[in-house]
């Protein structure tokens, strides 16, 4: 189980102004099962899908300085290879 608890405080500053503080605590406490007279750590596992390609369709993307700052964006973003990803114009 994990639990996530975060304390905001806004502060004001002598002469104007204000500042905001942010703190953020984590605990983290272990589960276990017992299986055969055994205690046995629960695990947890996140599968992320795996991204093989995209299609983007956009405003604008017939302008070719538009297309490729998408395709960069896309790249940067999913670690895509920009032969696999392809950018259209949207039709209106």
């Amino acid at each position: 189980m994990k639990t996530v608890r975060e304390v905001i405080q806004k502060k004001l500053i002598p002469g104007g102004g204000s500042r905001k503080i942010s703190q953020t605590s984590n605990k983290k406490e272990v589960i276990y099962q017992d299986k055969n007279g055994e205690k046995v750590p629960v695990t947890q596992s996140i599968v992320k899908p795996k991204i093989e390609g995209a299609i983007i369709t956009a405003t604008g993307a017939g302008n070719s300085e538009v297309k490729l700052k998408i395709t960069q964006a896309v790249e940067a973003a999913t670690g895509l290879a920009t032969h696999k990803i392809q950018v259209f114009e949207m039709s209106k």
